[in-house]
């Protein structure tokens, strides 16, 4: 079955065309057929009443309208053949017959008159006979030469247009996965900057994971909201510049603090033709929207749910930034050379580590999970935060670039830190817990070296029933 729009009516038509003048190639009768055979009979009778003694060049052998029959019948077939032996008969014969002999009886004299339309009846079907096999077999091939032609076009339009949905399909999964590697950096980068960095930063991390080609950042100021970043304008003055406080996109942004998206109706109505979507960023603690990112203009095909997903994640991923952000200069967050921390936030750890693992997953990666636990005693919140930078920064030298690291609240078995090991087997695993230990252990601090560490493995593509690990991780 031929797919719709692959094909059009007229190449369809076509080899119809084609298979119809196969099945009737020398039998119909066409129009030209007629009109030479007329123009024949025409100078035929003409030139025997100018030049001719009026009968008919009996006596002349072969008779000139034996070209007349050869000629239609190998030129058209045995339909035209025939008939234009019967009208040489009737102009041979018409108006003029030889007379009679006296030694001739009745049936010689029907054969004398005769045997030249019987020899020319038979001559036209031998030869239209032949004619019209070849006019058969020359259709048939025309037919199958148009349906080849159809079929070649029909597997390259379907060819042309499976690789267009491929390319589709690779590029609207290229907008819904991210590198795990890109987004942890992305993590690492966004927690190390102070505020007024988290939203110089905003630019790249937006670049990132939701490549618009043309977005802008916009910050409170007084009661309105102006632009702080514009990425991608052509011109300063291509977009608005200021979203005003007496707007009903501002009243929304900063009582609701939902994202707004151009595919819904009442969401496009609010942004105007300005923006495509609205992301508000607020501070986790007070609540207070800090920036809002307003996307101009995007892809087409990366405008889908997913990008709604991803703007969410984005949202809520600023947020616990702007959020910690706030307490890193007068708490134990930076160190007394200026150091960052070196672990992802624990706030981040129930997203990243879900998303992660629907990742690895999908991908037939295996995932495995170091926990460093205390279970000798209680640690403070506040001796967390110190130890998991000093642990974190003694552990980088021995963990790839794709390992993540994430601070943990210590609420559940006395976990402070866990380790996400990605693309790694059981025996891997072993050498870096072997080496994760013994730093442990070496540290001049008792509660550091007190600790200890459990491997779990989330996912292991080699085993078939992982039902029991679908869990977070």
């Amino acid at each position: 079955m031929i797919r719709p729009g692959i094909i059009n009516e007229s190449q369809q038509k076509k080899v119809e065309t084609a298979r119809q003048s196969a099945s009737s190639a020398g039998s119909d009768l066409r129009l030209s057929a007629i009109i030479e055979l007329a123009v024949f009979m025409g100078l035929f009778l003409a030139v025997d009443y100018v030049l001719g003694t009026g009968d008919r060049f009996w006596e002349i052998a072969p008779h000139p309208l034996w070209a007349v029959v050869i000629l239609l019948s190998v030129q058209y077939g045995t339909t035209a053949g025939l008939i234009a032996a019967i009208a040489c008969s009737a102009a041979l014969l018409t108006g003029h017959l030889p007379a009679q002999n006296v030694d001739q009886d009745y049936y010689d004299y029907l054969l004398y008159i005769g045997w030249r339309p019987i020899v020319w009846m038979l001559s036209a079907l031998f030869l239209g006979e032949l004619r019209r096999r070849q006019l058969v077999e020359n259709a048939e091939l025309h037919a199958e030469v148009a349906q080849t032609h159809l079929r070649e076009e029909t597997l390259s339009k379907a060819y042309s247009s499976t690789m267009e949905r491929v390319n589709f399909l690779e590029r609207q999964i290229a907008t819904q996965a991210q590198t795990v590697l890109t987004v942890f950096r992305a993590a690492q980068n966004v927690e190390r900057l102070e505020v007024g960095d988290v939203i110089t930063g905003i630019e790249s991390l937006v670049e990132e994971i939701l490549a618009p080609n043309k977005f802008s950042v916009f910050v409170p100021s007084r009661n309105n909201l102006d632009a702080l970043v514009s990425h991608g304008w052509d011109t300063p003055t291509e977009f608005s510049r200021q979203i005003t406080g007496d707007s009903a996109l501002y009243s929304v942004l900063l009582t609701e603090r939902r994202t707004l998206m151009v595919t819904r109706e009442a969401d496009s109505l609010i942004m105007g033709s300005d923006a495509l979507i609205a992301i508000p960023i607020q501070n986790n603690v007070t609540g207070d929207v800090i920036a809002v990112i307003r996307i101009e203009e995007i892809d087409f095909d990366k405008l889908n749910s997913s990008l709604l997903i991803n703007a969410n994640l984005l949202s809520q991923w600023l947020s616990n930034a702007f959020a910690k952000a706030e307490t890193y200069e007068n708490s134990a967050w930076i160190t007394a050379d200026g150091s960052r921390r070196a672990v992802v936030s624990s706030q981040l750890w129930p997203s990243l580590s879900d998303w992660l693992l629907q990742v690895c997953r999908r991908n037939q990666m295996s995932l495995w999970r170091l926990d460093v636990q205390s279970t000798k005693r209680v640690i403070a919140n506040d001796e967390i935060l110190t130890l998991t930078d000093q642990i974190a920064r003694g552990f980088s030298r021995e963990l790839r670039n794709t390992d993540l690291v994430f601070q943990r609240d210590g609420r559940e078995n006395g976990t402070i830190i866990s380790i996400l090991l990605i693309g790694i087997d059981e025996a891997g695993v072993a050498i870096v817990q072997g080496k994760l230990r013994e730093h442990l252990q070496s540290n001049s601090d008792q509660i550091i070296s007190g600790l200890g560490l459990s491997p779990v493995c989330v996912i292991d593509p080699a085993t078939a029933d992982d039902d029991a690990k679908r869990d977070t991780p």
